[in-house]
């Protein structure tokens, strides 16, 4: 089963996500695309290369890095991780341009079907871990209809008359 948190968020919002995050457990940022089968490691998720910023990425447990599984995409020449059967929480940051704001995402699954179509469980301490990364978003953004938003979106929606998009 998927658990996830849907929201919208600046580059202000999830720096301050990302510090309470962090106060959990100790953590590592994975990038979502990687030149080799080990996963990338980044310190921020706030990244932007060639001015282009980074919107998709892997938060995993320091303790559980060994275990993340990457997969090839050979016709795009890049690994990706295995988030089905990686012990990690996606977070899909939000494109911000100053007039849009579209939607990002906390997200992760409990288990995964194995080799033999049984259901795998992840462990209990990732699963215990990856909830308390959604209630923490959910603590730290506030809620705006169905999705959350962080006070500085926030302010700039009422401040600009940005739009918010899906």
């Amino acid at each position: 089963m998927g658990h996830q948190v849907n929201f919208y968020v600046t580059p202000a919002d999830v720096t301050q996500l990302h510090l309470r995050i962090s106060e959990i457990e100790p953590m590592r940022i994975l990038h979502d695309r990687s030149s080799t089968a080990r996963p990338r490691e980044v310190r921020s998720l706030n990244l932007v290369e060639e001015t282009q910023p980074l919107l998709f990425y892997f938060l995993v447990r320091e303790r559980d890095l060994a275990l993340v599984a990457t997969e090839h995409v050979p016709a795009q020449g890049y690994w990706t991780v295995d988030y089905l059967r990686s012990p990690v929480v996606q977070f899909n940051s939000c494109y911000f341009d100053g007039k849009i704001l579209r939607r990002g995402r906390v997200y992760h699954v409990d288990g995964f079907y194995g080799a033999d179509d049984t259901w795998v469980d992840k462990s209990e301490s990732f699963r215990s871990w990856a909830k308390a990364v959604l209630r923490t978003t959910k603590k730290v953004l506030q809620k705006h209809g169905s999705e959350y938003i962080g006070e500085d979106a926030l302010a700039w929606l009422e401040r600009e008359n940005g739009k918010l998009v899906t």
